[in-house]
C-alpha cells in the first residue's frame, strides 16, 4: 500500500463523530458525559461497552477491547485499515489522494475474494432482471406488489434456466471456480464433471453481512416442480447458517430509531412490510431463530414483535421463538394474524392500515401460549391443564431470568386460575431437579475410551485436530480449515460447539482469541483431555496434519452417506422411482468419495 500522509490519517480521524459512527451498529444511551450500550464483540447483559465523544475513543470494561475510530471499524467489520481509513473518510465526506485509492495492489485477503465472487453473481443476477428478454420475471416481483425501488433496495435478481450463465461471466471475469463451488454458486455436474451454475431458473435473494458485503444467496422456485422449494447457499468460509438475519443489513438505523423490530419467516413478508414504509424488520428466511441471531438482535433493541404466518405452523413457530428471544435476555411480544394469512398476502389484500393493530400486540410468549391452550382446549380437563402447566414452567426455568419468571408466575396463576404459591412451589422443584441433572452430566462425561471402534476413534481425533489447529495453528493454517470445513463434518457436540464459538470470535472479533474460547468450555472435560493430548505433540507440517484430518473427515462423511443410502436401497421395495434415486445418488457419492482420495494421494489441497 502507497504511504499515506499521516497529517490526512489525523484529519480523518478528528472529522468523524465517533458516537455518530458506532450508534450505527450499536444502541448507545447517553450515561454523563460518555455513551453506553451492549458490546458488540461479546455477548453480555449488562452495558460495559463505553463511547467517549470528548477523546473519540471507545473501550469496553467487559472483554478489554478498545481504541479509535480505524481499530472500531477494523474490529467490527473485519477490514485492513487502508480499507477502514477509507470507510471512515467517506463517512466524513473526506477525499483521500487518488496516488492512495491507486494503492489496492496490496495481496487481497481471502475473504475479500469471496465477497468479490458473491459480488459478481449479484450484479448479474440483478441485471438479468431487468433485461427485455428476461421481463416475466420483473413482473412477478411487480405482480407480488413491489416497487422497483424496493426490488434494488434489497439487489433482487434471477437466474436464468442454464447452466452455463453465470458460469461464463465467472471465466470472463477469471474467478477461481473452485472458490465459486465452494459458495455453491457452481456445481460438479454428474456426467462430465464439468462446473455448471448452481442457481438455475430462480429469483434471487443475496444475504448480506452487517457491512454491506454479500455472503450468500436464497433463491426461490418458479416452477412447481422445481425441489427444494428454497435453495439456499451452503456454509462457506463467510456464511454460517443462523448467523445472519435477512434484511438486518438494511434495517439497522430504523431499528435504532424506533427501539422495535418486527421479526417475520419469510422474504417476502418482509419485502411487503418495507414496500409499505414499514423497515424495521428482519426475518429468519423459514429457518428456527439460534441464540446467536437473538443475541445479534439485542445489540440493537430489546424489544422484538414476532410477526408470523397465522396457522398453526406459523404459530408455534412464533412461540418457540419468542422463549429463545426472552431465554437472550429480551422481551419478546406475539402477533396472532387470521389463520388463513400470512404478512405478506394480508397486506397485500388489506394494507398497513389493517395490519396496525397487530404490530401494537403486547402479548408476552407467556400470555400467547395460554391463550393457545384455551383456544384449543375451551374447557380443558384437569389432566390436560397439570400436563399444560408442567410444560409451561419448563419453558420458564429455560429463561434462566429469576426477575422474570417472579413477575410471570403471577401471571400465570391469574390466568389459569391456579395457586401461586403451588406454582412457585412446582417451578423450584424443576429448579432442584434441573441442578442435579446437570451435576450428573459434568461427573460422568462422554470420553471416547479404548473399547470403542476404530472408525469412532479416528473420527474423534480428526474432529479434535481440526478443532486445535483453528486454536493454535498459523493464520494459512486457520484459513487452510476455514475454507474446508462445515457443520456437517463433526460428529461430536464438545466440538461442535467449540467450532461454532471460534467461528462466532472470527465474525465478531476478526481473530481467535484462544483463552476467550476455551474459558466457555472449563467443564468439557472431553474437550480440555484432548486438546491437551495434542498439546505434548510436535508438529512439524501443520499444515500437511490439517489436510490429513480434512481428508478424514470428509472420507468418513462420505462413506456414511454412502452407507445410509444403501440402507435406503435396501428397505425401499415399493417405489421404483425412489430406488432410481438413490441409485443415482449412490452414484453421484461414491464419485466424489474416488476423487477425494484421487485428490489426497497426488497431494492436492482442493478437497
Amino acid at each position: 500500500m502507497g504511504k499515506i500522509n499521516p497529517l490526512k490519517i489525523d484529519e480523518i480521524r478528528g472529522a468523524v463523530n465517533i458516537v455518530h459512527y458506532i450508534s450505527r451498529f450499536v444502541s448507545l444511551k447517553k450515561a454523563g458525559q460518555n455513551y453506553k450500550g451492549l458490546c458488540p464483540f461479546h455477548t453480555e447483559k449488562t452495558p460495559s461497552f463505553v463511547v467517549s465523544p470528548a477523546k473519540q475513543i471507545f473501550h469496553c470494561f467487559g472483554c478489554g477491547k478498545g481504541g479509535n475510530i480505524y481499530t472500531f471499524i477494523m474490529e467490527y467489520e473485519k477490514l485492513s485499515f487502508f480499507e477502514a481509513l477509507r470507510r471512515a473518510a467517506e463517512f466524513a465526506g473526506i477525499p483521500l489522494p487518488e496516488e492512495d485509492l491507486e494503492a489496492k495492489t496490496r495481496e487481497r485477503t481471502y475473504f475479500e475474494k469471496l465477497y468479490e465472487i458473491n459480488e459478481t453473481a449479484a450484479r448479474y443476477f440483478e441485471d438479468n432482471l431487468f433485461k427485455r428478454e428476461f421481463k416475466n420475471w420483473l413482473d412477478y416481483f411487480k405482480q407480488r406488489g413491489l416497487s422497483e425501488r424496493t426490488i434494488k433496495k434489497f439487489q433482487l435478481g434471477y437466474a436464468p434456466d442454464s447452466k452455463s450463465g453465470l458460469l461464463e461471466v465467472f471465466k470472463k471475469k477469471n474467478v477461481d471456480l473452485a472458490e465459486a463451488e465452494k459458495l455453491g454458486l457452481v456445481a460438479r455436474s454428474f456426467y462430465n464433471d464439468a462446473f455448471i451454475d448452481k442457481f438455475r431458473h430462480r429469483v434471487m435473494f443475496p444475504f448480506h453481512n452487517l457491512s454491506g458485503k454479500i455472503i450468500g444467496f436464497g433463491g426461490r422456485q418458479l416452477r412447481s416442480d422445481q425441489q427444494p422449494k428454497y435453495l439456499n447457499s451452503p456454509e462457506s468460509p463467510i456464511y454460517k447458517k443462523g448467523s445472519i438475519l435477512y434484511g438486518l443489513y438494511q434495517a439497522i438505523n430504523r431499528i435504532r430509531e424506533e427501539d422495535l423490530v418486527i421479526l417475520v419467516e419469510g422474504y417476502f413478508d418482509l419485502l411487503q412490510l418495507v414496500e409499505h414504509g414499514q423497515t424495521n424488520v428482519v426475518a429468519t428466511s423459514g429457518t428456527a431463530l439460534t441464540d446467536y441471531q437473538a443475541r445479534l438482535i439485542g445489540r440493537y433493541t430489546q424489544k422484538v414483535l414476532l410477526l408470523y404466518d397465522g396457522d398453526d405452523a406459523g404459530r408455534k413457530a412464533a412461540l418457540r421463538n419468542g422463549y429463545i428471544l426472552e431465554k437472550n435476555g429480551l422481551n419478546a411480544f406475539i402477533a396472532a394474524l387470521p389463520a388463513d394469512e400470512d404478512p405478506d398476502s394480508f397486506l397485500r389484500k388489506n394494507g398497513l392500515k389493517a395490519l396496525e393493530p397487530y404490530l401494537k400486540s403486547q402479548l408476552t410468549p407467556v400470555e400467547f401460549e395460554i391463550n393457545m391452550f384455551y383456544e384449543e382446549n375451551p374447557k380443558p380437563s384437569l389432566q390436560a391443564k397439570n400436563q399444560f402447566v408442567s410444560q409451561l414452567l419448563e419453558n420458564l426455568l429455560e429463561l434462566n431470568d429469576p426477575l422474570k419468571t417472579g413477575l410471570y408466575l403471577p401471571l400465570v396463576s391469574d390466568l389459569l386460575q391456579i395457586n401461586e404459591d403451588l406454582l412457585v412451589e412446582q417451578f423450584k422443584k424443576l429448579e432442584r431437579q434441573r441442578r442435579r441433572w446437570k451435576k450428573a452430566e459434568t461427573v460422568s462425561p462422554e470420553i471416547p475410551t479404548e473399547t470403542e471402534d476404530r472408525v469412532h476413534r479416528g473420527q474423534y481425533l480428526a474432529e479434535a485436530g481440526v478443532v486445535y489447529l483453528l486454536l493454535n495453528g498459523e493464520e494459512r493454517v486457520r484459513n487452510f480449515l476455514l475454507s474446508q470445513l462445515s457443520y456437517d463434518l463433526f460428529e461430536n457436540p464438545s466440538f461442535i460447539e467449540v467450532y461454532e464459538a471460534i467461528l462466532n470470535e472470527l465474525d465478531e472479533v476478526g481473530k481467535v482469541d484462544k483463552s476467550e474460547i476455551l474459558s466457555q468450555f472449563q467443564e468439557a472435560v472431553d474437550v480440555q483431555a484432548a486438546l491437551s493430548a495434542l498439546d505434548l505433540m510436535e508438529f512439524n507440517d501443520p499444515l500437511k496434519f490439517a489436510r490429513d484430518c480434512i481428508f478424514q473427515l470428509k472420507k468418513w462423511t462420505l462413506e456414511k452417506q454412502a452407507q445410509e443410502i444403501q440402507e435406503l436401497i435396501r428397505s425401499d421395495h415399493e417405489s421404483q422411482d425412489a430406488l432410481a434415486h438413490y441409485t443415482v445418488e449412490l452414484m453421484r457419492v461414491r464419485k466424489e468419495l474416488n476423487r477425494l482420495v484421487k485428490d489426497h494421494r497426488a497431494g492436492s489441497g482442493d478437497f
